[in-house]
């Protein structure tokens, strides 16, 4: 049996086997593949929950650090805009705050909710403040998508066969083929089929970065309905041309 490495650390195996109860009824085989085929927001989720009333901005930056690997510390505010019943003051300054604009916006909104959140809670407000959808993003390691967003990869699997790049604020969005794609392929061009996708969408080809690139007129973060149409239409293209490889 062909078992999947597993990235996490030795104390969120050792949560993970305590709160499934895996005991030796199981082999280490049988530990490993049940651990490494868990969902990524399950994980968050089990590690939040383990804090009760007391999440903290620590906390959730640890939980996606080891559920996702990528580090929200460095992830932009996009918006101030409020959510739910919690609304950041109008006094507050994220460019001079001596902290991450991150942990600022995560601390109020923590107090706010007297440290008491759950990890659906805590995705919603990071979809919401920071434009990042946890739970799509654990879905597209599924798809053999890569996606490069933040300024750091968040989705990256080897064998992955197309690139979603999107710049500091998702302002822009950029689609090309991975190593790998040109290798089994031999071709760097991605398949017409999904060029004419990404054309309708509004996509053009650019020479110079010799990649399908678009850039939202409005100068605003690209919609998430605009994120899902191009991750679908990469997939069904995907689906329909590249199962084989």
């Amino acid at each position: 049996m062909k078992i999947a490495p597993i990235t996490y650390s030795d104390e969120i195996q050792d949560m993970i086997k305590r709160l499934h109860q895996l005991d030796e009824c199981f082999s280490e085989a049988e530990v490993i593949d049940y651990i490494s085929k868990l969902e990524k927001i399950d994980v968050m989720d089990m590690y939040i929950n383990q804090y009760k009333n007391k999440v903290t901005s620590p906390v959730i930056y640890e939980a996606i650090a080891q559920a996702f690997k990528f580090h929200l510390e460095q992830v932009p505010v996009l918006t101030k805009d409020k959510i739910g019943t919690f609304e950041i003051p109008p006094s507050t300054n994220l460019e001079t705050c001596n902290c991450f604009p991150s942990q600022m916006i995560l601390d109020l909104y923590l107090a706010h909710h007297h440290h008491h959140v759950t990890g659906a809670d805590v995705r919603t407000m990071i979809n919401h403040y920071f434009g990042m959808n946890l739970a799509g993003i654990d879905g597209l390691g599924r798809t053999r998508i890569s996606l490069y967003s933040k300024g750091q990869w968040l989705v990256k699997d080897e064998k992955d066969l197309f690139v979603i790049h999107t710049g500091t604020k998702d302002i822009d969005v950029k689609i090309y083929g991975t190593n790998y794609f040109m290798q089994r392929t031999g071709s760097k061009d991605i398949p017409a089929e999904l060029q004419y996708s990404l054309i309708n969408m509004g996509y053009s080809y650019n020479p110079e970065l010799d990649a399908y690139y678009f850039s939202n007129p409005s100068g605003l973060t690209v919609s998430n309905a605009f994120k899902g149409k191009t991750i679908d239409a990469i997939i069904e293209v995907t689906n329909a041309l590249y199962k084989s490889i």
